[in-house]
């Protein structure tokens, strides 16, 4: 019987499997990151400057008053060192100016076209040797910081028109105080150990002053009165 030969189909080839690479993607470059912005310059309130202004030119009076008060001083001393007699020692003994213009006698005179007083600041007048009160301008008091008892000249010319003049300012305290108000609304000035001074309230107006903010005040040396000169207000 013949060999049946069964031709088998040849399985087919398995088909190759290539795995596709897939290109790796550029880094992406980071984005540049922007500057902080700076802050916007703080707008200076045209008022505060004005203000602060007018303190730091206030400040400076006061220095050149004081240089011009030890001036006075100074002169008064060489004045009575120029005195000196050698046979009289106690000729060249030495007075503070506030003995010496207390020893001085109140004087009025007339000059050309004016009348002349002299007298003494209490605190609102001058009294002359007359035992007259002469208002003093709280402007002029406020600029010139008076204090009880600077000796004062008034030159009153024919028009009616008053002319003061600082003529020797006693010795001054300086002190440290708070600005307060009164029950009848007037500004005082409490210092740390609780004494009580009246101000010239035009002074407090113009450093524009309230009620708490810290001030250095001058005050008579003897502290023969209540009322204090405003050397500058420290705002709050």
């Amino acid at each position: 019987m013949a060999e049946t030969k069964t031709a088998g189909k040849a399985e087919p080839k398995a088909a190759k499997t290539v795995a596709k690479t897939t290109p790796a993607k550029p880094a992406t470059p980071a984005k540049p990151v922007a500057p902080a912005k700076a802050a916007a310059p703080k707008k200076v309130n045209k008022d505060e400057m004005m203000q602060k202004h007018q303190q730091m030119v206030q400040f400076v009076q006061n220095l050149l008053g004081s240089m011009e008060n030890d001036m006075k001083r100074i002169r008064l001393t060489l004045n009575q060192l120029a005195k000196f007699d050698p046979e009289n020692p106690e000729s060249v003994e030495h007075k503070d100016a506030e003995q010496s213009m207390g020893n001085q006698e109140l004087k009025s005179y007339s000059e050309e076209n004016a009348e002349v007083v002299e007298g003494k600041f209490d605190g609102y007048f001058m009294v002359g040797n007359d035992q007259k009160k002469y208002p003093v301008p709280l402007n002029y008091s406020s600029k010139t910081k008076l204090v009880p008892w600077d000796f004062l000249k008034l030159k009153i010319l024919e028009d009616g028109k008053m002319i003061y003049k600082l003529i020797q300012p006693v010795e001054r305290k300086h002190l440290r105080a708070v600005l307060s108000k009164t029950d009848d609304n007037k500004f005082i000035a409490i210092t740390d150990d609780g004494k009580n001074y009246f101000l010239n309230q035009a002074a407090v107006t113009f450093f524009k002053g309230k009620s708490w903010d810290e001030l250095y005040i001058l005050i008579n040396d003897k502290e023969e009165m209540s009322f204090a000169a405003i050397e500058a207000i420290i705002k709050k």
